[in-house]
């Protein structure tokens, strides 16, 4: 995880890694927000998108990759703060594709709830 480059950007730390469940927090700056203060939509989409595949990811053997086949997310309300809390949980893992949840918090307060489809595929090859 120390190696994934949109981790570090978007200066995500994990908190909890458990078998099929993750928690996660990520710092807020101002690039995040929208003209009224608000966090933009596609950070915590962003956030949740990342947390539900690690969520599938812990039980994906690791010579496999786990890509998002498909992502639902239900903003709440509106996220200001400093921080987002990220809750994902693997609710049902197949062979060849996992599905899971991921519940987004700022403040104490839940802000989105998502839930993804992710493929299950040999590790990634970059096309030539």
């Amino acid at each position: 995880m120390k190696e994934n480059p949109y981790l570090n950007h978007l200066g995500i730390e994990f908190t909890s890694i458990e078998e099929g469940k993750v928690e996660a927090k990520m710092p807020l700056a101002a690039e995040h927000k929208q003209y009224s203060g608000v966090i933009h939509g596609g950070v915590v989409a962003a956030l949740a998108d990342t947390i539900a595949g690690f969520a599938a990811y812990t039980v994906t053997p690791v010579n496999l990759d786990v890509l998002t086949a498909e992502l639902k997310v239900s903003f709440l309300r509106g996220a200001w703060g400093n921080e987002l809390i990220a809750k994902g949980i693997l609710i049902k893992a197949g062979r060849r594709v996992h599905f899971s949840e991921c519940e987004i918090y700022c403040d104490e307060v839940m802000v989105a709830k998502a839930s993804g489809t992710f493929c299950i595929v040999n590790e990634y090859i970059k096309p030539d």
